[in-house]
Parts: C-alpha cells; structure tokens; sequence
C-alpha cells in the first residue's frame, strides 16, 4: 500500500516538474535564456573534460592545489575570526565585570548615603526635640514670671513686653 503511494507521489512531482518547466518554456525570451545557459555549461564540460584527458596528471595537481588554496584561505580566515572572536570576547568580559564592578560600589554608596540621611533625621528629630522642650521651658517661665510681677503690687517698670500695661495705677 505504502509503496503504491509512493509511487503516485513520484508520478505527481515528475508530473508537475514536466509541466512547470512547459510553462517557463512558453515564453519565448526564457526559452532563449535557458537555450543560452544550457549550451555555455555544455561548452565548459566539453572544454574541462577535454583539459583533463590531454593532462590528466596536470589537470588533476591543479585542482589539489586550488582546493588546498582554497582550505589554507578559509583555515585563515577562520583563524582571523576565532583571534577577533576571543579579543572582543576578553573585551566583553572584562567590561561586563567592569559594570558588575561598579554597579556594586554604587550599590554600597546608595547605602552609605541611606544611613547618612537617617542619621541626619535623628540629629534633626533630636535637634527638633531639643527646642521644642527649650520653648516649653521658656514659655513656663514666661508664664512663672507674669504670675509673680502680678502679684508684686509695685510700680516699677518692667522692660519685657506683656499682655498687661506694666504701670498699673
């Protein structure tokens, strides 16, 4: 069964090549391209295996030579590759710890400056604590101080501003 499918599989792809090639064919400027093309590698067989059988030997000695040319450039330019490769490669890796590097000195200096900044909050919550208590202590003498020159019946003048007329008469 299998092999009957494979043969109208075969038969279909022959099928479709034959007419797509009829199809290109038709036109008559591809015809003349493909005539064209057909015959210039025809005549390069025809000279190449002509070549061959008048010196074989020579024939032969120049395509080793051609293709160990041909392996001695691409072992070189492999070469070139693989030392450019490893150069930047080194270069690549020595940035990329270069910014690893760096990335955590920043880390460490962000914390540093964290801790600067809260204990320049304590100091100025401290500082703040201090003159609030230092107003609270000023403002209970203020007030000590009011209660007792009320008290004091005398004339004399005080020189400290007060919500009440200093010379009472």
């Amino acid at each position: 069964m299998e092999k009957t499918k494979n043969n109208k599989v075969g038969l279909l792809v022959g099928a479709g090549a034959l007419a797509g090639i009829s199809f290109i064919l038709l036109n008559p400027k591809t015809r003349t391209k493909v005539k064209d093309s057909s015959m210039n590698a025809k005549d390069s067989v025809v000279t190449y295996t002509q070549k061959i059988k008048e010196d074989p030997n020579g024939t032969k000695q120049s395509l080793v030579e051609n293709a160990k040319q041909t392996l001695s450039s691409a072992q070189q330019a492999l070469e070139k590759v693989q030392n450019v490769w490893a150069n930047e490669g080194q270069e690549i890796k020595e940035t990329a710890k270069n910014i690893v590097d760096e990335t955590k000195e920043l880390g460490d200096q962000a914390k540093d400056v964290k801790e600067g900044v809260k204990d320049a909050k304590s100091d100025i919550d401290d500082a703040r604590n201090t003159a609030m208590d230092a107003g609270k202590k000023v403002k209970k003498e203020a007030k000590a101080t009011n209660t007792s020159s009320k008290s004091s019946n005398s004339n004399e003048t005080d020189h400290h501003v007060l919500d009440e007329p200093v010379n009472k008469m």
